[in-house]
C-alpha cells in the first residue's frame, strides 16, 4: 500500500494548490500517532468476541492467541497509518483552512478518511476518484487469500522434502536463531554468536544445539531460486543449524492444520464483534474497512502461522529435551511461540537482548493485566516472557520494568557481547590497519569519514537530505554500510551521481568503518551506542526515533528536521567544543546506564544460563 498522498488545496479567495498531506505531520503528531495506535491495539485484547474477552476467545492448546494478533497489528502498520492520516488531515484543514479539498492522488487510508475529516469539519470535499476504495479493498483481500492458500501449500511442503537431520539428542543448551543471520564467513551468528561460543566453550561444542528459524535468506534478498534451494536442501551443509520444521512431523502438525481450516470462522466472530465495530471508529471517522482487513490478516494467516510455530517449536523441545531453551527473538512471533511451548514443558527459557528496544515497540510494551493469568481461563499463564532476560544495560532494563511491566527479578544486566567486539577490533586497529580502511572506502587524505548505519526504509528522505549536504561537503566521504536485512541497492540509487557517497561491500566491518570514522549518522541503530565508548559521536536524523532519549540527554547531536542535517553535521565535525560536550555527557551517562565494553559480557550471559541448567531439573 502507498503512503503518500496529494490533495488540492482551494482557499476561501478561490485560489488553490496542490499539498502534500504527511508534510503536515511533525515530530510532535508522529510521535502522537505512534502512541495512541498502540494503545488502540493494546485496548483489543478486553474487547467482547462471542461474549469473552479476545484474549480469551481464541486459544491454542489453552494459550491465548492474543500474544500473536497484536504482533501482526503492530507489524503491519495499518493502525499507526490510520492515525497518521486522521492527525495530518485534523492538522491540514487547521493551518490551511480551506473552502474545499480536492482529491488528486495518494493511498487508501487517506481516501478512505479525508472525505470524513472534510465532513466534520465543515470543508467541501471533492474525490477520490470513483471506486478506488473499493479496488484496492478487493486486491487487498485477494492477496490475503492466496497468502493464505501459500501459508497451507508450505507447511505441506515442509513434510513433503527430503530431510537429513541427525538423530536427536540431549544438549544442554538448545538455541533458536534466524537461520538467515548465520554468518558463513565466520562461521559464527551474527547476533549472539560471543555467547554461543562462550557456551560452547564451558559446557562442550555438543552442549549447544542451534535450531533454525524461518529461511536461510533474509526476507529483503529472497528470491524464488533460495527457496527452491532450500528446498531440496532442508538440512543446510553449509552452516550447523537444524532447521526448527525438521522437527515436526505430519502428526504433530495436524492440530495447527485445524486452525487453519476454522480461518472463516474466526474470521466471522472478530467481523461480527459489536465492541471491536465500535471501536474502528476513531477520531470520530469510521475506520472499518481498514479494520476489517487487519482483523481477516489475523484469522487467515497470523493465527494459521502462530499454531503451526507453536507446533514446530514444541516438536523441537520434545526432539531435543534441552535444559535450557536460549533465543535472541524472545519478543517476536517465533519467540512467543517458543517461550509458550517451553513454558508447558517446564523447560527455563532465556532471552538475549540484541539490539535496541524501540521505546514504541509494542512487541517489548505490556500492562501488568497482561503478564497476570487470565481469570476467565484456568490454561493462561499470562504474557510468555522468558524466565530470564539478559540485557545490555540499565537503560533497557529499566524499560522493560516500567513500560513491560517485567518483574525486576527476571532481568539481569550482563553487557553487550556487540559493544565488546566492537571496542575490541577498534583498538587492535593499527596505523596501517586505518589507512587500508580509509583507502577501500576512496577516502582521500585530510577527508573526513562519516559511517551510515541504518535501515533504508526508517531513514526516509533524511538520506537524501544527507547525500545533498555531503554533496557540498567535499572534505567529507560518506560511507553506507546497509543494515544485514537490507540490500544496497536503494542507497545507491540515492546517491547515484554524488561523488562523495559510497556504498561499504558486504564483508565491510562496521566496527572497522567506525574505528576510521569522525562521526556515524543513523536513526534508531544500536551502533550509535556501540559508537560511545570509542569516542565516535552520533548524529541522529528522522526524529523522533528511539535514539530521542539519548539526544535528550545531550550524548548524541540530534537533526529535528531534514533541513538541520548540513548544520548539525557541520558542527559534529568541526566544532572541537561541541565534540568535547558530548564526549563528556557521554561519559557519565554510560557510567550511570552500565553501558561498559570490558570484554566480559559474553562470558556474564553464558554464566546466567550454566547457573539455569544447574537449577534446573534436567538430568
Amino acid at each position: 500500500m502507498r503512503t503518500d498522498a496529494r490533495l488540492l488545496v482551494t482557499g476561501t479567495d478561490g485560489g488553490a494548490r496542490e499539498v502534500a498531506l504527511y508534510t503536515y505531520l511533525d515530530a510532535a503528531l508522529t510521535e502522537r500517532a505512534e502512541e495512541e495506535a498502540n494503545r488502540w491495539v493494546k485496548a483489543l485484547r478486553a474487547l467482547q468476541v462471542d461474549g469473552q474477552p479476545l484474549r480469551d476467545r481464541f486459544t491454542y492448546r489453552g494459550d491465548s492467541l492474543w500474544w500473536f494478533a497484536e504482533l501482526y497489528l503492530h507489524k503491519g502498520r495499518a493502525i499507526v497509518r490510520l492515525h497518521r492520516a486522521i492527525l495530518a488531515l485534523e492538522r491540514l484543514i487547521e493551518r490551511e483552512r480551506p473552502a474545499a479539498l480536492r482529491w488528486i492522488r495518494g493511498d487508501r487510508v487517506a481516501a478512505l478518511l479525508a472525505p470524513q475529516v472534510a465532513a466534520r469539519t465543515g470543508v467541501t470535499y471533492l474525490g477520490p476518484p470513483p471506486r478506488s476504495w473499493t479496488a484496492g479493498a478487493l486486491r487487498e483481500r485477494v492477496g490475503i487469500g492466496l497468502m493464505s492458500a501459500f501459508y497451507l501449500a508450505s507447511t505441506i511442503a515442509e513434510r513433503l522434502r527430503p530431510s537429513r537431520r541427525q538423530a536427536a539428542r540431549r544438549p544442554r543448551v538448545a538455541a533458536f536463531v534466524h537461520s538467515a543471520f548465520w554468518r558463513t564467513d565466520e562461521g559464527e551468528e551474527t547476533y549472539i554468536g560471543p555467547v554461543l561460543r562462550e557456551l560452547a566453550s564451558r559446557l562442550g561444542d555438543r552442549q549447544v544445539e542451534l535450531v533454525g528459524l524461518g529461511p536461510r535468506t533474509n526476507f529483503k534478498q529472497r528470491r524464488w531460486q533460495h527457496r527452491v534451494s532450500e528446498f531440496g536442501d532442508p538440512q543446510p551443509r553449509e552452516i550447523p543449524l537444524t532447521p526448527v520444521q525438521a522437527f515436526a512431523s505430519w502428526r504433530v502438525m495436524r492440530s495447527s492444520f485445524a486452525i487453519w481450516a476454522k480461518r472463516g470462522a474466526i474470521a466471522r466472530a472478530l467481523h461480527c464483534s459489536a465492541d471491536i465495530r465500535r471501536a474502528a471508529v476513531i477520531h470520530d471517522c469510521d475506520c472499518w474497512p481498514v479494520v476489517r482487513e487487519e482483523l481477516t490478516g489475523i484469522s487467515h494467516l497470523q493465527f494459521s502461522w502462530s499454531a503451526r510455530a507453536m507446533d514446530e517449536a514444541g516438536a523441537a523441545l520434545d526432539a531435543l529435551r534441552p535444559a535450557v531453551a536460549v533465543t535472541y527473538a524472545e519478543a517476536g512471533g517465533w519467540g512467543r511461540a517458543l517461550v509458550l511451548e517451553a513454558r508447558r514443558r517446564g523447560v527455563p527459557s532465556v532471552g538475549l537482548q540484541h539490539g535496541f528496544i524501540y521505546r514504541h515497540w509494542l512487541n517489548y510494551c505490556h500492562e501488568p493485566d497482561e503478564m497476570a493469568p487470565s481469570p476467565d481461563n484456568k490454561a493462561d499463564h499470562g504474557f510468555p516472557r522468558p524466565d530470564v532476560t539478559v540485557l545490555y544495560d540499565r537503560f533497557a532494563a529499566r524499560h522493560l520494568e516500567q513500560r513491560g511491566s517485567f518483574p525486576p527479578s527476571s532481568l539481569v544486566v550482563a553487557g553487550s557481547p556487540r559493544l565488546d567486539a566492537f571496542a575490541a577490533t577498534v583498538r587492535e586497529l593499527k596505523d596501517d590497519d586505518r589507512a587500508r580502511i580509509r583507502k577501500e572506502v576512496g577516502a582521500a587524505p585530510g577527508q573526513h569519514v562519516v559511517v551510515v548505519a541504518a535501515k533504508f526504509l526508517q531513514m526516509g528522505g533524511s538520506f537524501a537530505a544527507l547525500v545533498r549536504a555531503i554533496a557540498s561537503m567535499p572534505d567529507v566521504r560518506l560511507v553506507v554500510k546497509p543494515h544485514p536485512a537490507e540490500t544496497a541497492d536503494p542507497y545507491r540509487q540515492a546517491a547515484a551521481g554524488v561523488a562523495g557517497v559510497v556504498v561499504a561491500p558486504p564483508t565491510a566491518n562496521l566496527a572497522s568503518l567506525i574505528g576510521v570514522a569522525r562521526a556515524l549518522v543513523t536513526v534508531n541503530s544500536t551502533a550509535a551506542i556501540e559508537a560511545m565508548p570509542l569516542g565516535v559521536p552520533s548524529l541522529i536524523v528522522g526524529l523522533p526515533n528511539n535514539l530521542s532519549p539519548f539526544v535528550d540527554a545531550g550524548v548524541m547531536a540530534g537533526a529535528p528536521t531534514d533541513e538541520d542535517i548540513p548544520v548539525v553535521l557541520r558542527r559534529l565535525l568541526g566544532d572541537q567544543s561541541f565534540r568535547q560536550q558530548l564526549f563528556e555527557r557521554s561519559a557519565t551517562f554510560m557510567d550511570e546506564q552500565g553501558i561498559r565494553a570490558d570484554g566480559g559480557s559474553a562470558g556474564r550471559a553464558a554464566g546466567v544460563i550454566e547457573r539455569l541448567i544447574v537449577d534446573s531439573r534436567w538430568s
